[in-house]
């Protein structure tokens, strides 16, 4: 799973828009955007067809109230989420890996905020993808 999956998914779950504000790296230099960054994951399960991945949610925002609240936004569609495709792959469960943290303000005095989810899932085949 890539953060273009998760940029896509969070995109149709009307968020935002995909190169628009919402970017598949930090969000730094984009005004009140988001920006998904993966993060060393764990390796794959051993014993079932199962992986693990966690991405770095940021959000940089020139509003405190409104980069909080977008997060905020992302915490309440992915936590504690089951059992849903996400482009290609089935995701068993997403959920916050902590709180939202607050990352105080960038050298442009832009609030920076970051949540890190991590997501449980495996890879669909061709016949679940096309059914």
């Amino acid at each position: 799973m890539q953060n273009s999956n998760l940029a896509t998914f969070l995109e149709d779950q009307g968020v935002g828009t995909k190169g628009v504000d919402i970017w598949c790296e930090l969000p730094l230099g984009k005004e009140d955007s988001i920006g998904i960054v993966p993060v060393v994951s764990p390796e794959p399960n051993k014993a079932f067809a199962t992986y693990d991945q966690v991405f770095d949610i940021w959000a940089r925002f020139e509003n405190a109230t409104l980069g909080k609240a977008k997060l905020q936004e992302v915490f309440d569609i992915l936590h504690r989420r089951q059992n849903y495709q996400l482009d290609g792959f089935h995701v068993y469960l997403s959920y916050a890996a902590g709180m939202i943290d607050d990352l105080d303000r960038d050298p442009e005095q832009r609030h920076l905020y970051k949540l890190t989810v991590a997501f449980v899932y495996r890879e669909l085949s061709e016949e679940e993808q096309s059914s």
